[in-house]
């Protein structure tokens, strides 16, 4: 029984934690994008091996959806943007308030993610 509490708090944790840096990186975004712009980035993927990441863009595009325009660099920021500020914080509330936090662990939602990375792996680097 306290394992299970451990691994809840954990869980707990770990979701607020996220949904803080969701939180904290969308008011930089949003105010000081030129913080983040101006930043000399690159991708480790693009540069090492010379293909695009399923996230490449996704900053630019993520200011640009804040700052009401349209992105124009990577076709999964809108479904990505959704995911992350629609359905991701109130599926975390209602999970944990129904005690059930450890939805997000199951075997399908992980394979649902690395099914949707590598479609977007794919979409990124061959549909062009």
């Amino acid at each position: 029984m306290l394992l299970e509490r451990d691994q809840d708090r954990r869980a707990v944790r770990t979701h607020l934690s996220v949904l803080i840096c969701i939180a904290a990186l969308t008011i930089v975004l949003y105010c000081w994008p030129e913080w983040v712009l101006r930043l000399p980035l690159a991708c480790a993927m693009r540069s090492w091996l010379g293909v695009r990441c399923p996230f490449c863009g996704m900053t630019r595009d993520f200011v640009a959806i804040l700052h009401g325009r349209s992105p124009a660099l990577n076709v999964f920021s809108w479904p990505t943007a959704v995911v992350i500020y629609g359905i991701y914080p109130p599926m975390v509330l209602w999970l944990w308030h129904r005690g059930r936090l450890d939805w997000f662990y199951r075997p399908v939602i992980r394979y649902t993610v690395v099914l949707a990375l590598v479609a977007m792996f794919a979409v990124n680097n061959f549909a062009k």
